[in-house]
């Protein structure tokens, strides 16, 4: 690293504007830069990501080309603006705090946990083994846990939730891919579930309806499985012929044994085992957003898995079709590895509440009729 600013060196001034923040843009900006023998920095700001390398110019200009064709798969960058700058004596390239002035970056929806993040989760030996709130810089809650630019940690619903000092290494640590990971959490110290998971999948497999709430608000989820929770959940939403949901299984849910579970269960339903994928359906389920796809039900899928389902159709003369889905998120993940496949029965318009708060406390009461006849059955992640 250059301790003085001799006439061959060049400072530049880098501004990122498109989804470049909650993506893992600085810490691989802090990579690329001390790759290439710069200093400087890099924060994020209220529009993007504000860079200030120096350097040799033929390293300034391979970093800028970086930006745009090397950036992190969640990227998209949109514009790279450069501007020169007086050269200064550093020593180093870091990471700063981000600056707060403006309101125009935009934050990246939420993206399903990613093959490293999957391991983790069922791994019995690993310290976040099970642990329903997983995430990395390429994986995780985003946009339903800001509350304002530039996405950082004091600026979403994880400020609530001091880091322990295992996160803290991992966050600080440039070769870890939790690297500034804005949500970074782990049992000892990030949320927790208001009701227990054993408990939870008991009442699912003993046919009650819970009230979930994952990313992005609450929904009604009972075993798609059992004839007698489907029938309950659509006579309480009123909900006779609309297909609901289905959500299944992918092919990180444990195998032979549920881990917390009493009894040695089958493994939980693959979508294909559902419904007739063409390759880009499942290219749809398996996309870092998770999005609802309507397929065609298998004729042939196993009783279990379609018991209770027969209306769960889209009238076309070509035949019956079924709404499928995997996982977003890991507390759904965990869920399914104990039960075949769950229904995903959204709540009205006005239901959507992620507020634990008197807006929160609000929804609870309308969804309480759909949920239990006598009190509200919750697994609940508290966010803050």
């Amino acid at each position: 690293m250059a301790l003085a600013p001799p006439h061959s060196l060049e400072r530049r001034r880098l501004l990122v504007r498109g989804v470049v923040q909650g993506v893992g843009f600085r810490p691989f900006v802090y990579q690329a830069a001390r790759a290439r023998g710069l200093t400087g920095s890099v924060r994020n700001d209220g529009r993007g990501v504000a860079i200030e390398a120096q350097g040799h110019p033929a390293a300034l200009d391979d970093l800028t080309e970086a930006l745009s064709h090397q950036a992190p798969s969640l990227a998209r960058v949109e514009s790279v603006a450069s501007a020169p700058l007086q050269t200064r004596v550093e020593r180093e390239f870091v990471i700063e705090r981000s600056d707060r002035l403006g309101e125009g970056s935009l934050i990246p929806a939420d993206v399903a946990s990613c093959d490293g993040c999957l391991r983790e989760l069922f791994d019995p030996g690993d310290r976040r083994y099970r642990y329903p709130f997983i995430n990395c810089t390429q994986c995780g809650p985003r946009f339903t846990i800001v509350h304002a630019a530039p996405y950082d940690r004091l600026n979403s619903t994880m400020a609530a939730f001091e880091m322990c000092a295992d996160c803290r290494r991992e966050y600080e640590d440039p070769s870890d891919r939790r690297f500034h990971a804005e949500p970074i959490a782990c049992p000892a110290c990030g949320p927790k579930l208001t009701m227990p998971l054993e408990e939870a999948v008991d009442r699912l497999r003993h046919g009650q309806i819970l009230a979930v709430k994952g990313l992005g608000g609450y929904h009604l989820a009972c075993d798609a499985g059992n004839e007698g929770a489907v029938s309950t959940l659509r006579a309480r939403k009123h909900r006779e012929e609309k297909p609901f949901a289905v959500m299944a299984a992918d092919r990180w849910a444990p195998v032979n044994r549920c881990p917390w579970a009493a009894r040695s269960v089958p493994r939980p339903a693959d979508p294909r085992t559902l419904a007739q994928l063409s390759a880009k359906e499942e290219a749809l389920l398996r996309a870092p957003d998770r999005p609802i796809v309507l397929a065609r039900r298998r004729p042939d899928a196993h009783r279990r898995a379609v018991e209770g389902l027969d209306d769960l159709r889209v009238g076309r003369p070509e035949g019956h079709h079924r709404v499928v889905g995997e996982a977003l998120d890991d507390l759904h993940r965990v869920l399914l590895a104990a039960v075949d496949a769950v229904h995903a029965g959204g709540a009205r318009a006005d239901d959507l509440q992620v507020d634990e708060g008197a807006a929160g406390d609000a929804a609870l009461d309308r969804l309480q009729g759909a949920a239990a006849a006598e009190r509200l059955d919750v697994a609940v992640e508290e966010l803050g």
